[in-house]
């Protein structure tokens, strides 16, 4: 390979300047070179300089490697993340324009159901007597389709708010937040025989405000789905997996067909009907977009009748440093 007629004389001079002060040059560092092919063509190169003293004089051994290859990678990774630099744009525009929405959604539909329920609760009242059964009846599913639609409004708007939250992580105590949970839980349902199991001590890695907001619906839902047993059990536990911390959230419920779990985490979608455990089908899927921020995952096995067992995996503590 020869030197370009171009920096020939350049080269002479750089030459004798690094002999003079030689210090090793590991490959690609220093200047942006060039070499010439034998048909005049160039490509760009890299050397690798090491001088080495004997007793005779200091030698310099040069190594010189085509770089053609890595230089249109470079341009190519360069090229994606300048590609990726404008998505990101992009996506935050439109998350902002979501946030803007969501919350205008909230205020302007909310007033009206609220006073659809309120002036309907005022109706009911002032006609007691003079209702027939059915007509008391139209009363009740006008409010309670009120209170559903406001129910599901809200759980839409925890999980944009999951989605766009920033992440914020710490060692945080998982068994002091599900006691506090499940206290308010049974605090709501006093008539309920609700067994509780929760593990002392569970350590996660985890932001405050959205560990709240899994084991608000996880233990939730298990409340919910033993509410037709006589004697309700709710476990939480923990263990390790692949070095990973692994908490569990266990009940007696009615549980589920394992054939259809793929669609436990998709908004909107129940495997039970409305009319056996009301719910808006967003709280799994609010756990998800939680466990896909904090780096874990989330999973679960079922059989009917058999209760129900939800799997988060944490990352491990110390991973955020």
């Amino acid at each position: 390979m020869l030197i370009p007629a171009e920096v020939a004389t350049r080269h002479v001079a750089h030459r004798e300047g690094y002999a003079r002060a030689a210090q090793p040059r590991p490959m690609g560092m220093g200047l942006s070179l060039s070499g010439r092919r034998k048909d005049g063509s160039q490509l760009p190169v890299e050397i690798s300089l090491s001088p080495i003293n004997t007793a005779e004089a200091r030698l310099i051994f040069c190594a010189v490697r085509d770089a053609t290859e890595r230089r249109a990678t470079e341009r190519q990774i360069r090229r994606l993340n300048e590609g990726l630099e404008r998505q990101n744009t992009e996506l935050q525009a439109v998350n902002n324009e979501l946030e803007a929405f969501s919350y205008s959604v909230s205020h302007d539909l909310r007033a009206p159901l609220r006073a659809i329920d309120g002036f309907s609760k005022i109706l009911q009242s002032s006609l007691e007597g003079s209702l027939s059964e059915r007509d008391s009846d139209y009363f009740n599913r006008i409010r309670k389709a009120a209170q559903n639609m406001s129910k599901l409004i809200d759980d839409l708007l925890t999980l944009a708010r999951v989605t766009r939250a920033d992440v914020k992580l710490a060692s945080l105590n998982l068994s002091r937040l599900a006691t506090a949970v499940a206290d308010r839980l049974l605090e709501n349902q006093p008539e309920r025989n609700v067994t509780l199991q929760i593990a002392p001590d569970i350590k996660v890695l985890a932001d405050p405000a959205l560990l709240q907001v899994a084991m608000e619906n996880l233990l939730g839902n298990a409340f919910k789905f033993t509410s037709t047993k006589e004697k309700a059990l709710i476990e939480v536990g923990c263990m390790s997996k692949d070095g990973e911390t692994v908490v569990f959230v266990r009940d007696n419920g009615v549980g589920f067909d394992m054939n259809y779990a793929d669609k436990l985490f998709t908004p909107f979608q129940r495997l039970h009907s409305a009319s056996e455990f009301p719910g808006t089908g967003i709280g799994l899927a609010s756990i998800k977009r939680v466990m896909s921020k904090l780096g874990g995952r989330i999973w679960a096995e079922s059989s009917v009748g058999e209760g129900a067992t939800f799997y988060l995996q944490f990352a491990r503590i110390g991973a955020e440093q």
